[in-house]
């Protein structure tokens, strides 16, 4: 199989399971957020909030997973993709289980003291902050085997899993409303699915290693250990500036407040799941392509690779940013919408920036280690924690979603020279006149088309009227402006698939 058809395969699965989720929290958040009250759902968020921080625990060792599996399984060294797992599976469980025992037994002094939770909900919250440490090590585990997956190249059970995991998180929701039960049964069942998840891909996972018995090749703790450490102070950042911004607005305002600011700013982070999969299919690629080939051949695959990427993701973040109170008002409520809408769209301007920093950090993953990475993600969190204690308690979820544009813009820019720079000796004059410039005519009609035309909708079919017609009008336009390689590529895709 060709390096580009495995490609595609493997973002196609990737976003096949994605494409399900987007569907199903489209259909259940309503009517979660009618069941629960925002009160109560921004309590229910909160457990989400605090389970997704422990990842963070994993010094790196993700990173590490997918760049020595892919280096020994194109190498044909499974006596080296065996210590990759066992090394990676040591430090991710160890790291994640000691966070996940502090977290369940601080749960009390957090429910009552650092967030502020309504004091007729504060056992409601204990009960899933705990939820969110047992919980959460499971989840933490269905990463681990993502990582494993990813580095092996195969996508499609990581994403059926994922698929799977966030069908039955809200149907389970909706069997806990209707059966008249509340918080603690929502609590339960978050331990539940991501048990059985886990179980499920450990099962999954064994099948697929099975055929790599071989001998060949060894790697060593420490060298391992060390690539991972290097990307772990960016994903100590990550968190800071990613996951802290709900605490703050948990802490400085109220429950309410915390799901007007979270339902949006969950729906915008799954824009970020195309670049995402682009991203984490690209990097094992650009791992063997770094070992094998010039730099020259890299520095090709790496414009065409972010071109792509871009191309592939600006649409949707630009029709967002045009017609994101229309979205919030028909999908929840006008009300929603009004109380929500400015601090989404500054969060899809955020979203914007946070798009260009994917492919570069692909390329750190697959070739440079963490360095790079760290510095940006260090500087995007200490802007996000000079900034939210200033504008959140003087302009609420709209200064929490200001300070993260701001931390956000300036340190891409700095992150995206550093990479390319270093890395490829990539110039932005070249950046600019291959990845950028076939996109600037397209982007900018589609954001005129939106805008001017937002009047318009405020109905469903209005609504689908002018996302269509934008979006028409920006990929006739795009196909037109793309280079002939990338068309050509194209043909041969859709030919073949």
């Amino acid at each position: 199989m060709t390096r580009a058809r495995r490609f595609a395969r493997n973002v196609g699965w990737s976003l096949g399971g994605q494409a399900g989720i987007v569907l199903v929290n489209f259909f259940t958040i309503p009517y979660l957020l009618r069941g629960f009250g925002s009160e109560a759902y921004g309590v229910y968020l909160l457990m989400y909030a605090v389970a997704n921080c422990l990842p963070l625990f994993q010094f790196g060792s993700g990173m590490a997973t997918i760049k020595y599996v892919a280096e020994a399984q194109a190498a044909g060294e499974d006596g080296a993709l065996r210590d990759a797992l066992r090394h990676s599976a040591a430090i991710y469980f160890s790291g994640i289980g000691a966070a996940a025992a502090v977290l369940y037994f601080a749960a009390g002094p957090l429910s009552s003291r650092v967030f502020d939770v309504p004091v007729y909900y504060r056992v409601y919250a204990l009960w899933l902050l705990r939820a969110a440490a047992v919980g959460g090590f499971f989840a933490a585990g269905v990463q681990w085997i993502a990582a494993v997956f990813q580095g092996l190249q195969r996508f499609a059970w990581p994403s059926a899993l994922t698929l799977l995991q966030s069908l039955l998180l809200p149907l389970g929701l909706y069997a806990v409303l209707a059966l008249g039960r509340g918080l603690g049964a929502a609590a339960a069942w978050y331990v539940f699915v991501q048990v059985l998840i886990f179980s499920l891909g450990v099962a999954i996972l064994g099948a697929a290693l099975s055929k790599h018995r071989g001998t060949g090749g060894s790697l060593d703790f420490r060298r391992f250990a060390r690539y991972g450490l290097s990307f772990w102070p960016a994903a100590l950042a990550g968190v800071a500036s990613s996951q802290i911004d709900k605490a703050f607005v948990a802490g400085m305002l109220n429950m309410s407040e915390l799901t007007f600011y979270t339902v949006p700013a969950g729906v915008l982070q799954r824009l970020q799941v195309l670049p995402q999969t682009i991203s984490h299919a690209l990097m094992p690629m650009l791992t063997e392509a770094g070992r094998i080939e010039g730099r020259e051949e890299l520095v090709r695959l790496y414009l065409r690779s972010s071109r792509v990427l871009l191309a592939l993701s600006i649409p949707a973040l630009g029709l967002l940013f045009a017609l994101i109170p229309q979205l919030l008002g028909l999908w929840l409520t006008p009300q929603f919408s009004a109380h929500a809408a400015t601090a989404a769209r500054l969060l899809v301007a955020s979203q914007a920036f946070a798009l260009a920093f994917h492919a570069p950090y692909a390329l750190a993953g697959g070739l440079g280690g963490g360095r790079d990475t760290s510095v940006y993600s260090w500087t995007q969190a200490l802007l996000s924690l000079a900034l939210w204690p200033f504008l959140i308690p003087r302009w609420g979820i709209s200064g929490a979603a200001a300070g993260a544009l701001v931390a956000q813009a300036l340190p891409t820019i700095i992150y995206i020279n550093a990479t390319h720079r270093r890395l490829l000796g990539l110039s932005w004059e070249r950046f600019a006149r291959e990845a950028l410039a076939p996109l600037a005519a397209p982007t900018s009609v589609l954001l005129a088309l939106a805008w001017f035309a937002r009047g318009l909708a405020w109905t469903w079919p209005g609504f689908i009227g002018v996302n269509a017609a934008a979006g028409a009008a920006y990929a006739g336009l795009l196909w037109r402006a793309l280079p002939e390689e990338d068309r050509g590529a194209a043909r041969r895709w859709l030919e073949r698939g």
